[in-house]
């Protein structure tokens, strides 16, 4: 019998303190790991790395990247010690390129915070190896489905796919709440109820369209990079994929945490 391949998977990373808070999103990351023990691999669709071309870091080891400022001191010296995998980065290079995509390789890049928070709550021994693909300035939605398209294959080999930025991520929207106690706007609740609706639907056209069919999608998302990693999760799961919601928060006001499953 063939195994099942791998769900894909997207999460909300926060900001990066979220590795030092005692909030619902990160305890529900500490919990995640739990409920994929048995991968061997992990390739990471992060928000922060951005390139012109899709392109996968080949290092057998990764530096840990502090790709933020104006934070405690204390997360400038945290370190998360995962390896990499040469192998499966050879083959999502390939994957891409078979699929009509220029592909380029970096050896030398580490694990941005979009990457190594989420992961260092899941994985705290960084005893899974780790991969990352960028997501591409041109920051089109169909685009990032089909990226996300062409690495599928991976899932049939115990890899986990994971799509990390942000559900609702209103940085740049003069408007959003945010900080401690800080309320959560109607205009927020009411995007994720529609984001959390296409996912478990499965709505490809929608999830694509959100920026003309989503409510307060603008708000939402002034710039597009932190829902990209969704969408190329979304397209990794498959045709007919639907998605599953993990998790809704709110850290605090505005910052929306949701995560969500993908299955074919």
């Amino acid at each position: 019998m063939t195994p099942e391949p791998m769900p894909t998977v997207f999460v909300s990373h926060g900001a990066p303190t979220l590795t030092l808070e005692h909030v619902p999103a990160r305890q529900f990351l500490v919990d995640l790991g739990s409920r994929y023990r048995s991968v061997r691999a992990v390739l990471c669709i992060s928000a922060h790395w951005n390139t012109v071309r899709p392109c996968v870091n080949t290092g057998k080891n990764h530096e840990t990247i502090h790709d933020f400022y104006g934070f405690p001191p204390e997360l400038y010296h945290i370190e998360y010690p995962a390896t990499g995998s040469p192998n499966l980065a050879g083959q999502v290079v390939d994957l891409l390129k078979n699929a009509g995509f220029t592909c380029e390789v970096d050896p030398t890049r580490g694990l941005d915070h979009g990457a190594w928070v989420p992961l260092r709550l899941m994985f705290p021994k960084a005893e899974v190896p780790i991969v990352q693909l960028s997501i591409q300035q041109s920051l089109d939605p169909a685009y990032h489905v089909t990226l996300g398209e062409a690495i599928r294959e991976v899932r049939e080999t115990d890899v986990l796919v994971l799509g990390s930025g942000g559900a609702v991520h209103p940085l740049g929207n003069p408007q959003t709440s945010m900080g401690p106690g800080a309320p959560t706007g109607d205009w927020a609740i009411e995007f994720n109820a529609w984001l959390s609706s296409a996912v478990t639907r499965g709505d490809r056209v929608n999830l694509v369209n959100y920026r003309t069919i989503a409510p307060y999608a603008r708000q939402a998302h002034p710039y597009p990079d932190h829902y990209m990693p969704l969408l190329a999760a979304f397209g990794a799961a498959g045709p007919g994929a639907r998605g599953m919601v993990l998790h809704q928060s709110w850290n605090p006001g505005d910052l929306g945490m949701g995560a969500f499953e993908f299955i074919q």
